[in-house]
């Protein structure tokens, strides 16, 4: 049991870092292209990586088998919500209230979305049953 649960917070971690570089292109495309705000910026950036989290997660990282299932999606994205609330705020009080430089702010959120991220997957989207 031990040893599954490493290996799939290895895979995870994989496919959280194809998400990750899915989400930091786009959210610099939007921070430094476009020169929209940090926060929406990452709100938007990171909801690209959560459609790519869903298909690897759930096909590699936990080998769920059979077909799509609406109400699991809908946990996912409940999950990345949280996720994503919670990384918002790193986000957020890293740059403004640490005053620390918005891609390591950024840095600081990701790794907060990645422990949400895998404890809300692994016990309550793709758990076993």
């Amino acid at each position: 049991m031990k040893k599954r649960i490493e290996i799939q917070l290895v895979k995870f971690g994989l496919v959280g870092l194809l998400n990750t570089a899915i989400d930091l292109g786009v959210f610099t495309l939007l921070t430094a292209a476009v020169r929209l705000d940090s926060v929406i910026s990452h709100v938007i950036s990171y909801s690209c990586g959560v459609i790519n989290s869903y298909y690897w997660n759930r096909t590699w990282t936990f080998q769920k088998k059979g077909k799509f299932h609406p109400a699991e999606f809908l946990k996912f994205v409940l999950v990345n919500l949280v996720s994503l609330g919670a990384s918002a705020l790193v986000l957020y009080y890293l740059e403004t209230g640490a005053g620390m430089h918005v891609y390591l702010s950024k840095l600081g959120a990701v790794f907060c979305s990645l422990l949400v991220n895998f404890a809300g997957s692994k016990l309550i989207v793709f758990r076993d049953q």
